[in-house]
C-alpha cells in the first residue's frame, strides 16, 4: 500500500501489494483481512467478498486457525 513517492503527495496512483502494478484508484480494493491495497488482477474471491490472497480470504471465510479446541 504505497503511494508514488516520485509525484509527491498529489499523487492518486497506487500500487498494489502482490504484483507491483501502478494502478488508478478505481482499480484497487483493501483487503479486509489484512488492509494491504490490491488490485483486479490479482484479487482472490471467496464467497461474495475479494482479498488479497487465498490466505487471507480462507482465513477470513473458513476461521484464523490460530483457536485452539478444547482450551477454556
Amino acid at each position: 500500500m504505497a503511494a508514488r513517492e516520485d509525484q509527491g503527495p498529489e499523487t492518486t496512483d497506487l500500487i498494489c501489494c502482490r504484483c507491483e502494478r501502478l494502478c488508478d484508484p478505481i482499480d484497487v480494493e483493501t483487503c479486509p483481512v489484512c488492509k494491504q491495497l490490491f488490485c483486479t488482477f490479482c484479487t482472490y474471491r471467496i464467497g461474495s467478498r475479494s482479498y488479497c490472497s487465498r490466505a487471507c480470504g480462507d482465513s477470513f471465510f473458513f476461521g484464523g486457525g490460530d483457536e485452539e479446541d478444547g482450551d477454556e
